[in-house]
């Protein structure tokens, strides 16, 4: 269901390409894909001198996504729900977010910067429909805007199917993290489910560190497998192969493999005739 939900947007931005006008969608599953959205969202709006408004549970608590305090000298508004009016239900923070963005355009702010979890308001009696009214309702106000720009985050694991398909269709925008690295050659994103990177383009000698150090970074930061999605592909050198190898098995013991997905046609035969999957730590996924 997520990956339909997900094939159909037909807006889709890397965080910081989002821009005023832009209700984007979060739907996130670990507090590491969280981060890799929500913390450059708040940094480059700080970084840029925008108005930065956060969500939180309580002032001075931790925001989600983000931890406490973020780094560098400017920190964002908080808007915190233990300071509301009870009872709290989306309606009511949607005001509190509002009358925020009012006071900041009063104030001559050029960017108003928006971000809530509201996966919360969902488990409250008819938090769904009360969620939904406020979303259409923020659609509205923000699709418009030439200076406002908002992400809503939900956690996948605390939603239902069913809520997620029908809260999706509120908002105009899937935001996703920025690629790990971006060149006309070669792409290479954090993927999270499953949890790794994804190469898309030519990967040649000139481009093995940054594979490397991309590669060395995931497998650092969590345990179980890693992925590979190589389905974008077009070309990929045997020293890239041979690094893919090394990694696998110098890899750290929280890790169980490196495997190898939708690799193309071509390069499959090669892996298999070479045997590079019969190496240790190295194995093949899905197919193309």
């Amino acid at each position: 269901m997520d990956d339909l939900l997900e094939s159909l947007w037909s807006v889709e931005r890397p965080v910081s390409e989002l821009r005023p006008g832009d209700h984007a969608w979060l739907c996130y599953e670990t507090p590491e894909e969280q981060s890799f959205v929500t913390g450059p969202f708040v940094d480059e709006g700080l970084a840029r001198g925008h108005r930065v408004i956060c969500l939180a549970e309580r002032a001075g608590g931790p925001v989600p996504g983000l931890g406490w305090p973020p780094a560098g000298g400017a920190v964002p508004r908080v808007v915190a729900l233990a300071d509301l009016p009870g009872p709290v239900g989306p309606a009511v923070v949607l005001e509190a977010l509002a009358k925020e963005i009012t006071l900041a355009e009063e104030q001559g702010c050029p960017v108003v910067r928006v971000t809530a979890d509201m996966t919360w308001a969902l488990r409250a009696p008819g938090g769904l429909e009360e969620l939904l009214a406020c979303e259409r309702r923020m659609e509205g106000e923000v699709g418009p805007s030439t200076m406002v720009m908002a992400v809503c985050q939900f956690d996948r694991r605390r939603c239902g199917a069913e809520e997620l398909s029908r809260l999706f269709t509120t908002h105009s925008v899937r935001v996703v993290p920025d690629p790990v690295f971006d060149d006309p050659v070669l792409r290479i994103a954090r993927t999270f489910r499953p949890r790794g990177l994804a190469l898309a383009g030519e990967l040649d000698a000139s481009r093995h560190t940054r594979l490397d150090e991309a590669l060395c970074r995931v497998m650092e930061a969590g345990h179980g497998d890693v992925h590979l999605n190589m389905s974008g592909l077009r070309f990929i050198d045997l020293g890239a192969l041979n690094l893919l190898a090394e990694r696998a098995a110098e890899r750290p013991a929280a890790v169980s493999s490196l495997v190898l997905d939708r690799i193309p046609a071509q390069l499959f035969s090669v892996v298999e005739r070479v045997g590079w999957h019969m190496l240790p730590g190295l194995r093949l996924g899905h197919p193309s």
